[in-house]
C-alpha cells in the first residue's frame, strides 16, 4: 500500500509555513518508494471556499503574522539513505484531483502600484478558476477565457541546515540549492528536481500547488488550486550543486533566484554549462555558443512578482536535450 500524507497534516499548523530540520518528519520512505500527499493552495483554501473574501484583509487567521502564512507544504519527508552532501532526486509522477482555482491581487504588492490609470490591478480582488477535464477556465465581465491546464507544485525544498525559513518569501536559503517558494512551472509531472541535502534524510518539504501559471507570475498568484501529488525520491551521493536543477524529457534546465533578474539569468546559465561540461563533457565554449544559435535553447522567467519583500525573480536556463 502507498503511504500517504492526508491534506489535514499540510496546512494550519505553524510547522506547515516554515523549512526547519526540526520539525518532527511526517513521513519515512527509502529510496525508490512512491508516496502520495494531498496539499493546499498557497491561501489555505479560504480563497476558493468564499470568493468574496480579498487578501491580505480578510485572512487574519493567516497574514496576522509576519511573514504570512501563505505555500503551507507538507513535510519533511525523512528519505533513508540521504545524507548531508548528498542531491535528492524528486520525481514527479503524478498530479491529480486538482480543485477548482483562484486568482487574486494585494494593495502595492505588484507591478503596477502606485500608477496613475493603473488602480484596477492594485485593487484588491478575487476571482475563481474552473479547472474541469485538463482545462482552466475563467469568467471576467463578458469575456471567458480558456487555456490547458498545466499543475505543478510551485514550493519545493529541503531543510536548511540550521535555519528556520518562512515558506512565502524563501526562495533558498543559506545554500541556493535547497530550493524554496520556486514557482517553476517546469516542476511538473515527468520532471526530476535535484535539490541540496543539508540533512540526513534530506527532509524533503513541498506545496502550494497551481493548475497553471503564466511566465512571470505577475500578479503575485497563478490559479491556485489543491490537489493530490505523487511522488518518488532517489539520491546521488556525495554531489554538491550550485543550483536548483530541472530535468525532463526534452531539456535540462538550471534554476536560480536572485534580483536583479539580470543577475539570476546569468548565474542559472552559468550553473548550466558547469552541469553540460562535468556530466556531459562539453567544453564551456562550445554550450556558450550554442546557446546563442540554437532556437530552442530558452531563458525563462518563472517568477517575477513584485513587493513581496525578500522574494527575488526565478528564472530558468533550458538546454534542449537532442543536442546532447
Amino acid at each position: 500500500m502507498t503511504k500517504h500524507v492526508s491534506l489535514s497534516e499540510n496546512f494550519g499548523s505553524p510547522e506547515n509555513y516554515v523549512f526547519d530540520a526540526r520539525t518532527p518528519p511526517v513521513l519515512t520512505v527509502a529510496v525508490g518508494e512512491e508516496f502520495t500527499a494531498e496539499v493546499q493552495d498557497a491561501y489555505n483554501g479560504m480563497l476558493r471556499e468564499d470568493p468574496t473574501r480579498l487578501q491580505p484583509a480578510d485572512l487574519p487567521d493567516y497574514t496576522g503574522v509576519q511573514p504570512f502564512r501563505y505555500n503551507p507544504v507538507c513535510g519533511p519527508i525523512y528519505i533513508e539513505g540521504v545524507e548531508k552532501g548528498d542531491a535528492l532526486a524528486v520525481t514527479v509522477l503524478e498530479i491529480s484531483n486538482v480543485s477548482d482555482g483562484s486568482v487574486s491581487t494585494a494593495p502595492r504588492a505588484h507591478h503596477f502600484a502606485g500608477l496613475r490609470g493603473w488602480e484596477d490591478t492594485d485593487e484588491p480582488f478575487t476571482g475563481i478558476v474552473s479547472n474541469v477535464a485538463d482545462m482552466a477556465e475563467w469568467h471576467y465581465r463578458e469575456r471567458t477565457f480558456r487555456w490547458p491546464m498545466r499543475p505543478f507544485l510551485g514550493t519545493i525544498a529541503t531543510a536548511p541546515e540550521y535555519e528556520s525559513l518562512s515558506t512565502f518569501p524563501t526562495n533558498f536559503g543559506s545554500v541556493m540549492a535547497a530550493g524554496g517558494n520556486l514557482d517553476c512551472c517546469a516542476i511538473c509531472p515527468g520532471a526530476t528536481v535535484y535539490l541540496q541535502a543539508t540533512n540526513r534524510g534530506g527532509l524533503l518539504f513541498f506545496g502550494d500547488l497551481h493548475a497553471s501559471q503564466g511566465d512571470g507570475e505577475l500578479c503575485g498568484a497563478a490559479n491556485e488550486v489543491s490537489g493530490r501529488v505523487r511522488l518518488v525520491c532517489n539520491v546521488i551521493k556525495r554531489k554538491w550543486l550550485r543550483n536548483v536543477r530541472v530535468e525532463n524529457s526534452e531539456f535540462l534546465i538550471s534554476v536560480y533566484s536572485y534580483r536583479p533578474v539580470e543577475e539570476a539569468f546569468r548565474q542559472a546559465v552559468r550553473d548550466l554549462i558547469l552541469w553540460l561540461e562535468k556530466d556531459y563533457g562539453l567544453t564551456k565554449r562550445e554550450t556558450y555558443l550554442v546557446m546563442s544559435m540554437c532556437p530552442d535553447f530558452r531563458l525563462r522567467t518563472y517568477q517575477m512578482s513584485a513587493g513581496l519583500g525578500r522574494l527575488m525573480a526565478t528564472v530558468g536556463a533550458e538546454f534542449p536535450k537532442y543536442l546532447l
